[in-house]
């Protein structure tokens, strides 16, 4: 579909979302839900511009994240990357941009660095203040899979407010 969608309409982004198939016609506004969320996700992830296809079926983690109420979901922000919303607000920082980046990278810097474009040593900066200002998420496993549960939160309830 979106093969022939992008043939018709050469030099645009085509994408292209689909929830889960139901079986009864009542539960159709379900599966509607399910795909605009997996629009949502797929332009917040792959970018506006930028042509893709995205089963909500196969959104992993953001699929059981979606399940969550927003208030939950900004909580878990929250709780999670509060100082460095806060310092990112009043600095014009990145600070989660670079953590999410970086994450997405599995924690390797110079791959995050290269993305990022910026010097290794400016990312090891940025890692430092995010570790001061969070308190290290990286030595307690809790923590860590809290943040990073925060930070998809975080791109989720960013997908959905676009």
């Amino acid at each position: 579909l979106r093969r022939a969608v992008a043939a018709a309409c050469p030099g645009r982004a085509v994408a292209v979302a689909a929830g889960t198939i139901r079986a009864d016609f009542t539960e159709l506004h379900l599966s509607h839900s399910e795909a605009l969320s997996a629009l949502a996700l797929g332009r917040e992830l792959e970018g506006p511009a930028c042509s893709f296809v995205r089963l909500h079926e196969e959104s992993g983690v953001y699929r059981l994240l979606d399940q969550l109420p927003a208030g939950e979901l900004q909580a878990l922000v929250e709780d999670a990357l509060g100082p460095l919303l806060t310092y990112d607000a009043g600095h014009d920082g990145s600070l989660v941009h670079s953590l999410t980046v970086y994450l997405r990278h599995d924690r390797n810097g110079v791959e995050a660095a290269e993305e990022l474009h910026v010097h290794y040593n400016t990312l090891r900066y940025r890692l430092k203040q995010i570790e001061r200002l969070t308190g290290a998420p990286d030595k307690d496993p809790m923590r860590r899979l809290q943040t990073e549960l925060a930070v998809h939160a975080h791109r989720l309830l960013s997908a959905r407010a676009h």
